[in-house]
Parts: C-alpha cells; structure tokens; sequence
C-alpha cells in the first residue's frame, strides 16, 4: 500500500503577527532556519515519501503563494478547499482525494508548522505507524513524551502496549485529556503515563472515512458522494455545497476521541508546535543573557535580558535596559510587548481588526 503525505496547511497563524499576515501566515516564515516552515515539513518526510505522493491542502487564497515559494510541489498535488473548517474536513477531503484517485493509502498527516529535532526519528516513527495500521488497522497519534507541564497542549493518557519496532513503542488509549490547568498539567507531567498529543495522525484513507461514517456522517455521506463523481465537473460543485454546510470541527473531537481502534505511539524526539512567539526561547539559541535573535536585521543589545527579537528587514533593532519583552520589526509594524502578554496575542488582533484603516497590517 503506496504511503502519502498529507500537509495542512491552511492555518492563519494570528499568534505570530505581526510577523504572520492573512496573505503569509506563519508556515511561510523563516522564524527557525533558513526554510520556511512548510518546507521544512515537506523535506522532513522526503527520504521515506517522495513528492510526488506529497500532498497539500490549503485555502485558495494561500495555493499562488505556495506555486511561488515551493515550486518543487506538483500543481496537482494540492488539495483546496472550499472554506476553512478545521481539521476533520480537511482530512476527510484529502482522504477522499487518495480513494478516488489510488483506490487507497497510508495518510501522514502533518501540521506544516512544527519544530521536529532530530528527523530521522520522527521518519523512524512514521514506518513504525505504518507497521501497525498494516497489521491492526488502527488509527495511529503521534505522542510526545512531556518536558513540562504545559497547558497550552492537549494529553493523551495511554494503555497498555499493542507494539514495539526496533525499540519505538505504540500503545492503546484510555483518554484524551484537552488543555489542562496549572495544577493538572503537573499531575499528568510526574504521572508518567501521558503524552503530548502532536496534532500529527496516521491511518488508511478509506479506514478515516468509514471512520467518519460513524462519528461525521454528513461529512463522509459528502465524500462518498465526491468520490463517485471524482474528474467530472460536477466534482467541484459538490465540494463547494458541502464545505457550506459541513460543521467545523477538530478530527481529535469529531473521531478519534470517540474511535475504538486509536494507538498512540511514543515519541521522545524534541518537539514543539511553535504556536506563539514564546515557542522560539525554547527552540532557538539562547545568548548568555537569555536573549533570543531571529531573522535579518543587525541587533545592539545592551543591559538587555530574557528579550526575544525577530526581524523581516536590512535593518537596526536597538534594545537597551530592557527585559522580558518580544520585539517584532517587519517595517509597516513594529510589536513590542512584555512576555507575559504573550497568550493573549489574538485580543490584540482582535483589537486591530477593530479599525478598518488598519486592514493592510493583518
């Protein structure tokens, strides 16, 4: 059975701006390395994927930029969709795509926006996940073993052990634990027996979709329905009256919370899903001060501590005296803001959407 992968990448990335626009969201920034997000993603799994079996799904309004910043990905290789509704639509479409054209497939399915260190054993997971839908059909997660007790992320309670290839373990689920408090989090962290749910999933397209049939029917009975008609012009059509009506929903709510035939594999790799500035203090290198650099410009710190600095420009970031801030320079906009207000990110947008003068900033 030929494997796929799958990339979502139709995210909007709000916690990042201003760095991350409506017109260039986050996966397109180069906030790690010299690649950006979504390359990074796509070159991840290419030793063991080639792109051809890369598949990318993605609003309209994103699929011209992407045809310009990674020319290497096949045109017919993405997969639009009508409107944005969250990940168990997109997934089922991407799975529809694989059945009606391959008949079946192994789906990777990955954010396009996550720090993965290093990737060979990442890859090493990904064949151990095809291992075990190959012989138990399940629907596989992608766990990570905690390095806090952070609350910001989802948690997976695990079972018993149902496999081990070359030493990388998968286990059943007993529950799925969303965004703890302070106080749970810590419980789940010194427990032992929870990991990070990663956002990554792996399974057979035609086992999401019967899946779905269960959990999601309006959603897999508009599937099916694209799948008859796969290449003839009313395809779109049926895509477009569907993507209307269907309900936004997360897969882990609309399936794989509810699925009886879940695993999770046990993932120690370095890993974080990058979804706010304060993910770069955890990822990047640290000065002797704490200070964090990224991006293009020449940066004078002086007496300055625990600061993180991004820039898009040729250009001269100062900061002198200062601590605890996140300072962002893309030259129309200049964010400075204390680390402690990096959670509510996406009122400040709000904020901004406010003022219809300010619309070019977003």
């Amino acid at each position: 059975m030929e494997k796929f992968v799958v990339v979502l990448a139709g995210g909007k990335g709000e916690r990042f701006w201003p760095a991350s626009r409506v017109n260039r969201p986050k996966q397109f920034l180069k906030l790690m390395s010299d690649k950006t997000m979504l390359r990074a993603t796509i070159e991840r799994t290419r030793p063991i994927v080639p792109i051809e079996r890369t598949l990318i799904v993605a609003n309209s309004h994103l699929v011209e930029l992407m045809k310009e910043t990674h020319p290497e990905i096949p045109e017919q290789n993405y997969i639009i969709e009508p409107q944005g509704k969250n990940t168990a639509p997109a997934i089922c479409l991407a799975a529809a795509n694989i059945v009606a054209k391959y008949g079946d497939g192994i789906m990777f399915v990955l954010a396009s926006d996550h720090y993965i260190d290093p990737p060979q054993m990442f890859r090493d997971g990904l064949d151990v996940a095809k291992e075990v839908i190959l012989k138990d059909d399940k629907l596989v997660l992608m766990g990570i073993q905690p390095t806090r007790a952070e609350t910001g992320y989802g948690y997976i309670h695990v079972d018993e052990k149902i496999a081990e290839y070359d030493g990388i373990k998968c286990f059943g689920v007993k529950s799925f634990k969303e965004k703890p408090s302070r106080v749970k989090a810590q419980e789940f962290y010194f427990a032992g027996d929870y990991l990070w749910n990663s956002g990554n999933f792996m399974f057979r397209a035609g086992k999401i979709l019967e899946e779905a049939e269960k959990y999601l029917p309006e959603c897999a009975n508009s599937m099916r329905e694209y799948i008859e008609n796969y290449g003839k012009p009313q395809a779109n059509d049926i895509l477009e009256k569907a993507f209307e009506n269907i309900t936004a929903v997360s897969i882990d709510v609309a399936i794989l919370e509810k699925s009886e035939d879940v695993a999770v594999l046990w993932g120690a790799f370095r890993w974080d899903d990058v979804g706010s500035w304060g993910a770069l203090e955890r990822i990047l290198h640290k000065d002797k001060f704490n200070n964090v650099i990224s991006g293009k410009s020449d940066n004078l710190l002086l007496d300055t501590y625990e600061t993180t600095i991004y820039s898009d420009n040729d250009s001269l970031v100062v900061a002198f005296g200062v601590t605890d801030l996140v300072i962002v320079n893309m030259g129309d906009v200049v964010l400075v803001m204390n680390k402690t207000r990096i959670s509510e990110m996406r009122d400040l947008v709000k904020k901004i959407k406010e003022n219809p003068d300010w619309k070019k900033y977003l």
